[in-house]
């Protein structure tokens, strides 16, 4: 009888979450999170340039993208579904910038903020203002991505392109879905 053995302090939800994540219709199951690195502060990455997207109060961050998502599920029912698996996908994200910053030698704050989350007033207005904060995420990780690439390569720059990778390739499915609900396309939801 054979069994693997995990490390005492292994995250083992965190391990559960991520394999559901990775395999729901919502992430993109083309590009799969970074394997852990070795990820160490002054190796040129900064983890200020992870906090607009993490969770500042824009209206856009991975906070208030969960957030908007969560409470437009509830307050929209044909959008459930939608809402609910992208959030999801959006916690995963959040997790692991959470995890980038704090490796790099960042804080993460306790204070929240939602204040500039807007949700619609129908569930095509929510679609549009999820749109618009996943366009805005991308073009955030598209920036930090060009930081990133310029610093020499290292396995923290490499697991930081990684990762940027895979939220960029994420946010653009979920453009995808939403554009798909707008246009009553089923066949991109």
């Amino acid at each position: 009888m054979f069994a693997l053995m995990r490390e005492k302090g292994t995250n083992l939800i965190d391990d559960l979450t991520s394999g559901l994540v990775n395999n729901m219709r919502f992430s993109d199951r083309n590009v799969l999170y970074p394997p852990e690195a070795e990820v160490k502060p002054g190796k040129g990455v900064l983890p200020e340039w992870f906090y607009a997207s993490f969770k500042e109060p824009n209206g856009h961050s991975e906070l208030d993208t969960i957030h908007m998502y969560i409470t437009q599920e509830a307050m929209f029912e044909e959008l459930g579904e939608l809402m609910m698996g992208i959030a999801l996908v959006e916690m995963k994200h959040l997790d692991k910038l959470a995890d980038l910053i704090k490796d790099l030698g960042g804080e993460l704050t306790r204070s929240n903020n939602t204040d500039k989350v807007k949700y619609g007033d129908t569930p095509a207005e929510a679609v549009r203002i999820a749109i618009d904060g996943e366009l805005k995420t991308i073009a955030e990780y598209e920036r930090i991505t060009a930081l990133t690439a310029a610093l020499p390569p290292s396995d923290t720059t490499r697991y930081t392109l990684s990762l940027l990778a895979k939220l960029i390739a994420d946010e653009q499915l979920h453009i995808t879905l939403l554009k798909g609900w707008l246009s009553g396309d089923q066949s991109k939801l």
